[in-house]
């Protein structure tokens, strides 16, 4: 079956669509765009040049309480894998890869050469900087902060409602901050409003009831420190990312 593209949709040069793909009014697609089968663009998201996007991918989804108009951004060379669902006023900034099952929610940033590994949820209002790596079945919860050079392994959970559900009054949620180059383990869990300063590192399996230090390890449930980051692996003595 033939694409659908809207009238008041925006192509640019070289763009190939995908049989029985939908793209609403308002769109704009940048120039050597590849969208494949069964992908639903919604209206007012602008695609910019060399990006990719996979089969049974949703873009602009509007959330079930609410409507927003804000629109959604994909920079120049973002790819989205398959079944993939990116909901409206997310910004997925330059050279981003979102790999295949992942939901971003709306009024996500996310900064240049990230990765959001398969399954990754990231749920609203997260600011992510650049190239921050979300491995496999990470979540993110709401209103939390990722700052530059941020490594989540597979399967970390956050938390943000420090009364699960029970409080007495209305309260505002915390979501985690992970400072610049913070790394976090495999399988480990975050309470609510906890910060991982510069460089901290939560080891594999620990669940973080408090603040990690700066360049320190912590381990254990509950987290406790360990040793100091060898400082072979820090920042300033790895060779510069591109």
């Amino acid at each position: 079956m033939k694409p659908f593209v809207h009238p008041q949709a925006k192509l640019g040069k070289d763009v190939h669509i995908g049989p029985s793909s939908t793209i609403g009014p308002q769109v704009t697609i940048g120039n050597h765009v590849r969208i494949g089968s069964h992908v639903i663009i919604h209206d007012r998201v602008e695609i910019g040049d060399q990006v990719e996007i996979g089969d049974h991918t949703i873009i602009g989804k509007q959330p079930m309480k609410q409507s927003i108009s804000d629109p959604v951004k994909l920079e120049k060379k973002v790819r989205v894998g398959s079944n993939s669902i990116l909901y409206r006023g997310s910004t997925i900034g330059r050279g981003c890869f979102i790999a295949d099952l992942a939901t971003i929610r709306e009024h996500v940033t996310i900064g240049e050469n990230g990765v959001v590994g398969r399954g990754v949820t990231l749920e609203n209002h997260i600011i992510i900087g650049d190239r921050v790596k979300l491995e496999t079945n990470v979540y993110l919860t709401a209103f939390s902060r990722l700052d530059d050079d941020v490594f989540v392994a597979p399967c970390v959970v956050t938390s943000n409602d420090p009364f699960a559900a029970r409080a007495p009054h209305p309260i505002t949620f915390q979501g985690v901050h992970v400072k610049k180059g913070g790394r976090i383990g495999a399988g480990a869990v975050l309470l609510p409003g906890i910060t991982i300063d510069e460089e901290g590192f939560v080891a594999a399996g620990s669940v973080v009831t408090r603040d990690v230090p700066c360049k320190t390890i912590v381990k254990g449930a509950p987290a406790k420190p360990f040793r100091p980051v060898p400082e072979e692996q820090w920042l300033s003595n790895l060779p510069p990312r591109t």
